[in-house]
Formats: C-alpha cells, structure tokens, sequence
C-alpha cells in the first residue's frame, strides 16, 4: 500500500481529522471483535452510539462544565438544538439504566464517532475520532478490581502489537482553577490510567484509558445496587484511529504486515 492505511495533513483534510483506506478500516473491525474478547467477556450487549448526544446528558454527567473548550454543541441554522457532539462513547451507557437498581454487576461495550476541539494539530491529537468502550456498573470493590484486570490486558496486548506500554497514572485536562483541583484529586487517587505508545517520532499518546470514577455516574442518573446505593462505573477507552497511527509509525504502512495478534485474537 503505497498511500498507507490513513491519510492526515492534506490540503483537503480538516485539522485533527483522518482519512482511512479499505484496508485499515477492515482491520479495525478486527481491532474491534477482539477487544470484545479480550476485556468484555461478560458484555450483555454491543452498542454502535451515534455522532451526537443529548445537550441534557452532557450537563448531567458533568462533561459541560469539566470541559466547556472540548465539547461542540449543535446549532441549525445558527440556533441551539438540544444535540452536542458525542465527546466519550461511555455517555451514551448511563442513561440507559437511570434509575434502576442493578440486581448483579452488570457490562456493556460501545463505539462511538467522537469529537472534542483540541486546540493542537499534534499528532494524534484528534477532533474527530471513534473510541471503542466497555462499561462497568457495579459496586465499589467490583470496579476497581475489573479496571486493574483489564488494564493489565490491554498492557499485555499492546506488547503483542509491538507497541510496549507502560501503564501511568493520568488525570482529565480539565478547565480552570477548580479542574486544576479535581485533576490532581483525581491523579492522587489513582482513578485514571493509561497506555501510552508513539504515533510519531518522538510523540507519544494515550492509546487507551482506563477509568474509576467512583459513584459519580451512579448518583447522577439515580443508578442504585441492591444495597440501594449508588452504583460505582469503571470504564475502559480506545482510541481507534491513535492505534492505526501507532501500528503504522511502528510497523509500516501496509496492515498485512502488522502483527497477526490482531487478525487472530484470543481471550485474555
């Protein structure tokens, strides 16, 4: 494949966004089925989410106010409408179980088209951009315990990928003095990891993220366990197209040649 599997930086590709060929985009549906795999064997279900989400969704989950300069609100017209861009796939999980009490842990995976205005055109540092999700609900202990297990398996796959990771603590780049706060809370508590791997020489980025975010969804959509508290979430991230940038910095531009563990994947 002379042109490669993705194609940024041209004249007629908007900042931050990709272009994708046959070939690559085959093979992040494998990229796909294997993280089903891997880290949702208990997933009741798969969801392909839409591009945009509820505005009220947004505010309730706290993305609107954490993150004001990321999100992109939807007008028609040069007026409002109740729709923002899908910023995280996970969003479109919480409302799906307001205000039920979870008899059991309950899984769920999702991808989603995504958008978030980053203000750099650093590599991989995308608008536009499809993120693959499980989602975890559940008790406290429960959360913790899935989020360190498959942390470690997205560790270990990355190495088979020829893309060495190393798992690090992260926070949210949120907004302001009051973000500044929650990010180092949120580092201090150890909530958020990642996975990092090059997408450019000398220029590494998240590939996936890994989340404990306590009861803060479970209050905020009234999702209850069945000792009547708020459920716990965890969630897992990754970015499809930084993946397709790191497989091509490290191994060339042609997906036949990328190592077979993703074309073959077995459970973790």
């Amino acid at each position: 494949m002379t042109a490669g599997p993705v194609r940024a930086g041209a004249d007629d590709v908007a900042r931050g966004t990709l272009l994708i060929g046959e070939a690559a985009e085959e093979f992040l549906a494998a990229v796909v089925r294997t993280l089903r795999r891997l880290c949702a064997g208990e997933a009741e279900r798969h969801l392909r989410a839409p591009p945009v989400l509820g505005a009220a969704v947004a505010e309730r989950a706290g993305y609107a106010a954490s993150f004001p300069h990321l999100l992109a609100a939807v007008s028609q017209g040069g007026a409002p409408t109740d729709l923002v861009l899908t910023p995280a796939a996970c969003y479109h999980v919480y409302p799906l179980f307001e205000g039920r009490v979870l008899a059991a842990p309950v899984e769920l995976t999702v991808v989603a088209d995504c958008f978030r205005q980053e203000a750099t055109a650093e590599p991989g540092r995308l608008r536009s951009f499809r993120m693959f999700e499980t989602v975890r609900l559940a008790g406290p202990g429960e959360c913790v315990a899935w989020r360190d297990d498959r942390l470690d398996r997205l560790t270990r796959w990355l190495g088979a990928l020829g893309l060495p990771a190393e798992a690090r603590p992260a926070n949210d780049p949120f907004w302001g003095r009051p973000g500044r706060l929650l990010a180092a809370a949120q580092r201090a508590d150890g909530l958020k990891w990642e996975l990092a791997a090059e997408v450019a020489p000398g220029v590494r980025q998240a590939v996936v993220s890994v989340n404990y975010h306590k009861d803060h969804f479970g209050a905020a959509f009234g999702i209850r366990t069945a000792d009547g508290a708020p459920a716990h979430t965890a969630c897992l991230g990754v970015g499809l197209e930084r993946l397709l940038l790191a497989l091509h910095h490290a191994h060339g531009p042609d997906p036949d040649r990328w190592p077979r563990f993703v074309h073959e994947p077995a459970a973790g």
